[in-house]
């Protein structure tokens, strides 16, 4: 047992999603006040890439998970 356990990963997967549903969300809100497609195509570029590493961390700690326990 450690001192400071680490996060659930599956909180961290959420965390992921609703990062990326606020982005995509601002980007539509973006592209019906201004009507530039460009602002959803940005919008989910930003959500990929800032809910990536959230992901990959939470995959790798789930991927550990599994393999101590069998």
């Amino acid at each position: 047992m450690t001192l400071v356990d680490k996060p659930d990963p599956r909180k961290k997967l959420f965390l992921a999603v609703a990062l990326d549903v606020l982005c995509v969300l601002g980007g539509v809100a973006a592209f019906l006040t201004s009507g530039s497609i460009l602002w959803l195509l940005l919008s989910v570029l930003l959500g990929a890439g800032a809910s990536a590493p959230l992901v990959i961390s939470a995959m790798r700690e789930l991927r550990e998970q599994n393999n101590a326990s069998g």
